[in-house]
């Protein structure tokens, strides 16, 4: 059995309705590839999570001398990086997702199609990354329900879970707005292999000045002050006060309006680049075409 790729794309309304339907049969296809090879689900699975194991070693070994420096966020430097790695897992698969997803489409030959069908490229960009952040979402949830059943992470009482879904709604949305402008680079720049330089150099700065498992507080100040312009570092912020901390009001509204901000910036720039690109592409050969 085969998955039809190019089902649900081809006679789809020109409206919003259209749109959403065409954006459900991408992240559709995705999934069900997953069902028909059951090895990959796992795999897949298995990806997501190898992280969130590695780094829960990590940070036992460095506990000791590092639960001081998160005092702000209860002092266990354990459950401060776990918090930090679940979410920024979720963060990474959509901040991948559209530069992969062009990639694939173009060298299958498919990217065309998609474009001559009235749902567009974008219906495929927007349904595969929907996916990917669910997917990674569920996986990461059942891996804090393992890690709070374990006592690796003690919850706040009085978890906000509506400020929890907000801030993973924004960063998801930050991220998606980054992951666009660095798969544009696939027509603007014509990288055709490997990784964007967009994404890749903000995947590094995360690691060093976001406070994924350094605390800003012990960061000199010029990286510091790099890291105060990257949506994770309040997205990361805001999510441990939320979840290990019982801080609420205005010292989380305080990371959550720029990182709203943010988010809405980098997707409003995100859809001209990938406009841009799309129109360069056609403009110069062709969507298919290598130049």
């Amino acid at each position: 059995m085969t998955v039809d790729r190019f089902a649900g794309f081809e006679a789809q309304p020109k409206s919003v309705l259209g749109f959403l339907r065409a954006t459900r049969a991408a992240a559709w296809v995705e999934y069900r590839t997953l069902r028909l090879y059951p090895a990959n689900l796992w795999l897949a699975a298995a990806q997501q999570l190898t992280t969130v194991g590695v780094w829960y070693f990590v940070a036992l070994f460095l506990s000791p001398a590092a639960n001081s420096a998160v005092g702000r966020y209860g002092g266990h430097y354990v459950a401060y990086v776990l918090v930090g790695v679940l979410l920024n897992q979720v963060a990474l698969a959509t901040l991948q997702s559209p530069f992969t997803t062009l990639s694939e489409a173009f060298w299958d030959k498919r990217l065309e199609t998609y474009r001559l069908a009235a749902a567009g490229i974008w219906a495929n960009l927007v349904g595969r990354l929907l996916w990917l952040a669910v997917f990674s979402t569920v996986w990461q949830a059942a891996a804090m329900v393992v890690l709070v059943l374990g006592g690796a992470i003690r919850l706040a009482h009085g978890l906000p879970v509506g400020a929890v879904v907000l801030v993973w709604v924004l960063l998801v949305a930050a991220n998606a707005g980054i992951g666009l402008m660095g798969g544009s680079l696939f027509f603007l720049l014509e990288v055709k292999n490997g990784r964007d330089p967009i994404t890749w150099v903000y995947q590094y700065l995360i690691q060093i000045v976001s406070g994924l498992y350094i605390p800003l507080s012990v960061l000199p100040h010029w990286l510091s002050a790099i890291g105060r312009g990257l949506p994770q570092t309040y997205a990361f912020s805001a999510m441990r006060l939320l979840v290990l901390t019982n801080v609420r009001g205005a010292q989380v509204t305080r990371l959550l309006v720029p990182l709203g901000i943010e988010a809405a910036l980098l997707i409003l720039v995100s859809i001209v680049m990938i406009a841009w690109a799309l129109r360069r592409a056609e403009r110069i050969a062709g969507l298919g075409v290598v130049v």
